[in-house]
C-alpha cells in the first residue's frame, strides 16, 4: 500500500490532525510536531536532522523476527502498525545532518495498560543490541521493585524467535548479544540497584509513575556522557497523588515541548489519553488512551469490563485505577484526600486586600516550631447577589538560613514563593528560627492598610503562649481551637462542601494550593475528621490556619438575629420582671 515507513507515517498523521483517527490532542500535537519536522527538514536550514528510511524499515524488520508471547496473537509475529511505527521508527530513523548520530536522545511514552508498551520496548532494547552494530552497548531496564524491572527485560526473552534467539545468550541477570557483547540487564532501586558506576547506552525506566524520586535517572542520565547517541526511555502511564514526583515533573514539562512553550529537538513524546472533560465511560473515547487494545475485539471487551467493575463497585479506588490505568489519566487525590484540588483551583478569583477594605475579618494562626513554615490565613465573609461566601487570603513564614535546606526536603520552589509574596524569609535571630513579630507585624499592616475589623484571631495553643500574649495586649480576641477531629469535624466538612459549589474563593496562592493538595484526612472512631499530613515534608500549616479561622466564620451570619430588647417599653420590661 505504501512505497515506504515515510510515506506511511506521513498518512497516519494526517488521518490524526484531520480527526479520521481519534486521538488526545496531545497525540495530535505530536502529529503535527512530526509533520513541521518534514517541513523543516526541506526549508529550515537550522534545523540539523534528517530523516533515515533504510532504517526506519530496518527496525519494523526487525520486529517481524520477533513473536507476541501473550494474548490472542501468541507466537504469531509482530506486525507493527502505524501507531507503533510512528513511535519506534521516529525514535530510530531520525539522524544527525552532520554525524548520522541518532537524533532523539530522550523518549517519554505514556500510554494506558494493555497497549504493548513492554513489547513496544522490549523490542527496541533488543535492536540497540543486536542489530545497530555498536559495540559492548549496555542496555538497562529500571523499575522500583524487581519484579516491574524484569518486565521488559523478560519480555526480550519471550518475544525472541528462532532468527533471533540464536543471536542472543539468556541468562537470569543478563541478556547478551554473542557477537558484539552488548548486553540487557536489569535494575531495580529496592534491591539497591540504581545504576551507579553504569555506562549506558539505553536506559528504559518502566512506570516511572511508580518511582518516588528521580535517583535511577538522573544515574543514567550522567553514565551516559561517554555515549555518542545515547537513548533513555521513559515508559509509563499515568498517576495519582503526583505533584511531587518525578514522573509528573517529567510529564508537565513534555507537555510544555508539544504546546511550543519550551523547545528541545532531541525528545521524543508520545501521550496518549483522555482529554478534561472527556467522560471516561464514554467507550467512543477509549481509542485517545488505548490505541492499540482499542483495535480489536477482545481489547474493547476488557476495557468495558474494567469500566462496569470499576464504577458499579462505587469504589473510589477502583475508579481511580481505571482512571489512571485505562483512561491514562492523572488523578490530583487520592481515597483519603481532604479536597479534590481541581474543586479548589476552579475557586480561583482576581482579588485582593483592597476588596475587602474596611470588612470583618477572622484571622487564623498555626505556628511552627523554631525552623518550619509559619502560617496566618485571613478569612472574609462576604455576599455575592446574596449568596454567602468566604475570601481566603494566605500568608507564610519560614527562617531565612533554612530556606534551601527546606527546598531540598520539600521539594517545593521557596524562593519563588518569597518573590511572589507568598512567602516572607524572616532574617531576625539570624534567620535560624521563625521570627513571631513578623507575624505580628504582618497582621498589624494589613489591619492598619486596609482598616480591617478583625473579629476574632483563631489560633492552635501549640507554641503560641508569647505570641498570643502579645495579640491580646495589643488588643485582639484570640480564641483557642482544639486540635480534635471531634472539634474540627464541622468547619472541615463545611469548608469541603462549600468549596465544592464556589461559595469559597482565594488570590490563587500556589503556597496555600500546595498544602490544600497535601491535606488528607484523618477520621477517628466517630467518623469525625479533621486535616493532617502523609509526609514530614508536605506541609499543610497554611491550609490549617484556613480550618481555624473558618471554625469561627462559619457563624458570622447568625448574627444577623436581631435582638428584641430594643424594641421593648419599659413598662413591658417591668411586667415581665415581676
Amino acid at each position: 500500500m505504501y512505497n515506504s515507513v515515510l510515506e506511511e507515517l506521513i498518512d497516519y498523521s494526517n488521518n490524526i490532525i484531520d480527526g479520521k483517527i481519534i486521538a488526545c490532542k496531545k497525540h495530535i500535537k505530536v502529529c503535527k510536531r512530526f509533520i513541521s519536522d518534514l517541513h523543516r527538514m526541506e526549508h529550515d536550514e537550522s534545523f540539523f536532522y534528517y530523516w533515515d528510511e533504510y532504517e526506519a524499515q530496518k527496525i519494523v524488520s526487525w520486529f517481524k523476527y520477533m513473536k507476541h508471547s501473550k494474548g490472542v496473537l501468541a507466537n504469531k509475529p509482530i506486525l507493527l502498525d502505524s501507531f507503533q511505527k510512528f513511535i519506534v521508527c521516529n525514535i530510530e530513523a531520525w539522524k544527525h545532518i552532520e554525524t548520522g548520530y541518532r537524533r532523539f536522545k530522550y523518549a517519554y511514552i505514556q500510554l494506558a495498560r494493555k497497549n504493548a508498551k513492554s513489547q513496544m520496548e522490549a523490542g527496541m532494547g533488543s535492536y540497540e543490541a543486536g542489530a545497530r552494530g555498536i559495540s559492548a552497548a549496555e542496555i538497562y531496564t529500571l523499575g522500583v521493585e524487581r519484579d516491574q524491572a524484569k518486565i521488559v527485560f523478560d519480555e526480550v526473552d519471550l518475544m525472541s524467535g528462532k532468527y533471533v534467539s540464536k543471536r542472543f545468550k539468556f541468562t537470569q541477570k543478563e541478556i547478551t548479544h554473542k557477537r558484539s557483547r552488548s548486553f540487557i540487564k536489569h535494575l531495580s532501586k529496592k534491591a539497591g540497584k540504581t545504576g551507579d558506576g553504569k555506562n549506558p547506552q539505553m536506559a528504559i525506566i518502566d512506570e516511572y509513575h511508580a518511582h518516588p524520586d528521580a535517583t535511577m535517572y538522573n544515574v543514567m542520565v550522567s553514565g551516559m556522557g561517554a555515549r555518542k547517541e545515547s537513548l533513555i526511555v521513559i515508559i509509563t502511564t499515568a498517576g495519582f497523588d503526583f505533584e511531587d514526583k518525578p514522573c509528573y515533573a517529567e510529564y508537565t514539562y513534555c507537555s510544555n515541548i508539544l504546546d511550543e512553550t519550551l523547545d528541545n529537538d532531541e525528545y521524543f513524546i508520545m501521550i496518549t489519553e483522555l482529554d478534561k472533560g472527556d467522560d471516561p465511560k464514554d467507550s467512543n473515547l477509549w481509542p485517545k488512551a488505548n490505541p492499540i487494545i482499542c483495535s480489536y475485539k477482545e481489547g474493547r471487551d476488557f476495557l468495558q469490563r474494567e469500566c462496569k467493575r470499576a464504577y458499579d463497585s462505587n469504589d473510589e479506588e477502583k475508579i481511580r485505577n481505571f482512571l489512571t490505568k485505562n483512561c491514562n489519566i492523572w488523578i490530583k487525590y487520592g481515597t483519603n484526600k481532604f479536597l479534590n484540588i481541581d474543586y479548589w483551583y476552579a475557586c480561583k478569583k482576581e482579588i485582593t486586600f483592597e476588596d475587602f477594605k474596611g470588612m470583618d475579618c477572622y484571622i487564623g494562626i498555626d505556628l511552627s516550631k523554631t525552623g518550619d513554615l509559619t502560617s496566618i490565613s485571613f478569612e472574609f465573609p462576604f455576599l455575592d447577589s446574596e449568596i454567602r461566601k468566604y475570601a481566603f487570603f494566605s500568608q507564610s513564614f519560614l527562617p531565612a538560613a533554612v530556606k534551601n535546606e527546606k527546598m531540598l526536603t520539600d521539594k517545593v520552589p521557596y524562593d519563588f514563593w518569597i518573590k511572589k509574596g507568598w512567602l516572607i524569609a524572616t532574617e531576625a535571630n539570624q534567620g535560624q528560627i521563625v521570627d513571631y513579630w513578623a507575624v505580628i507585624n504582618c497582621i498589624e499592616d494589613k489591619v492598619k492598610t486596609y482598616n480591617l475589623k478583625v473579629m476574632e484571631i483563631c489560633y492552635d495553643a501549640h507554641n503560641a503562649n508569647l505570641l498570643v500574649a502579645e495579640l491580646e495586649r495589643i488588643g485582639y480576641e484570640c480564641v483557642q481551637i482544639p486540635q480534635s477531629a471531634a472539634k474540627l469535624d464541622e468547619p472541615t466538612r463545611n469548608f469541603q462542601d462549600l468549596v465544592k459549589v464556589n461559595q469559597i474563593v482565594h488570590d490563587g496562592n500556589k503556597l496555600l494550593s500546595w498544602a490544600i493538595n497535601n491535606s488528607e484526612l484523618d477520621t477517628n472512631s466517630f467518623g469525625e475528621i479533621k486535616i493532617s499530613k502523609k509526609s514530614t515534608f508536605k506541609r499543610i500549616d497554611p491550609a490549617a490556619t484556613c480550618i481555624f479561622s473558618h471554625k469561627r466564620a462559619m457563624t458570622y451570619w447568625s448574627g444577623d438575629l436581631k435582638d428584641v430588647s430594643e424594641f421593648a417599653e419599659d413598662d413591658f420590661l417591668d411586667k415581665l420582671w415581676s
